[in-house]
């Protein structure tokens, strides 16, 4: 499989989940699809099909037994419950998941919902990946393991993963976080609700709002953003600067990215660029 340029570089630094074994059916050729995978160093291992009859066979003949099974989706309605159930039914231990284009974003207040499917968007696929792969190093269950009670299932522990406390694994006085984290963000508000995310894990912060530098030591940065026009991809750009003068990654959170917003997001120097709403576990993963 041909991979495009990355959404978060430091993914390849992580333990790899080498052992997992994943079926990808779909159109992975597609761009926000490459772009998905291009982070995950693994992927080149995975068995990847363009189409459900081809995954049926190799599920029917015992060529592939996965664990998790990827469904690359475009648009809404490409798969229908009758196929989540058949897949299920020739691979009853695996996990299927839904990887969602741009296009179907508002799907999950307007669509109907399919069942027994956990639910990604392109964008979300590789700091999902990386958070699970911090999880299985500590010896903890990925969060394609845990119990499918919903379609964020393994993501929001206890229901309070979502823009504010989750439950990370992650070791917060370990060397990633012996500094603070630099905080881009136009509203104090936005500063507040992340620093009350991490300060329970022992994570110090830095407001540093648009007009003023970084001037001290940090460990990383975050920038908040909306929809990238010329004077954020400025502000992004001059905070990247500052930040990866200390040796630090900066994850750029956006609302609803597209392909081109994560190529100037990489351009000006993130490391990362998260959608919002996002998950404080994958968000912290991406950060060391």
């Amino acid at each position: 499989m041909s991979l495009s340029p990355t959404v978060s570089s430091d993914l390849k630094n992580a333990t790899p989940c080498t052992s997992v074994q994943v079926l990808a059916i779909g159109p992975w050729q597609e761009k926000e699809f490459r772009l998905a995978l291009a982070p995950i160093e693994e992927a080149t291992a995975w068995q990847t099909v363009s189409d459900l009859n081809q995954a049926e066979k190799n599920l029917q003949t015992g060529e592939t037994t996965p664990e998790l099974i990827l469904l690359a989706q475009p648009l809404p309605g490409r798969y229908r419950q009758r196929h989540v159930d058949r897949l299920q039914s020739l691979a009853p231990l695996a996990r299927i998941v839904i990887v969602a284009g741009s296009w179907c974003e508002g799907g999950m207040r307007t669509g109907i919902q399919l069942t027994g499917v956990l639910r990604l968007y392109w964008h979300e696929l590789a700091p999902w990946w990386k958070s699970a792969q911090t999880r299985v190093a500590a010896g903890l269950c990925p969060p394609w393991s845990l119990p499918a009670d919903n379609p964020q299932a393994g993501r929001y522990l206890l229901g309070i993963g979502l823009l504010g406390i989750g439950l990370p694994c992650i070791k917060s006085k370990s060397p990633a976080f012996d500094s603070p984290v630099a905080i881009n963000a136009k509203d104090f508000s936005v500063y507040e609700s992340l620093s009350a995310a991490m300060e329970p894990l022992g994570i110090a912060t830095l407001w540093v709002q648009p007009a003023r530098r970084v001037d001290q030591k940090v460990s990383s940065g975050i920038w908040d953003g909306s929809q990238l026009d010329e004077k954020e991809l400025q502000r992004l750009t001059d905070f990247c600067s500052q930040v990866r003068s200390h040796d630090a990654t900066v994850v750029a959170l956006l609302d609803y990215p597209r392909v081109e917003h994560v190529a100037q997001a990489q351009s000006a120097g993130a490391s990362a660029v998260f959608g919002k709403p996002y998950v404080v576990d994958e968000l912290l993963a991406a950060l060391r």
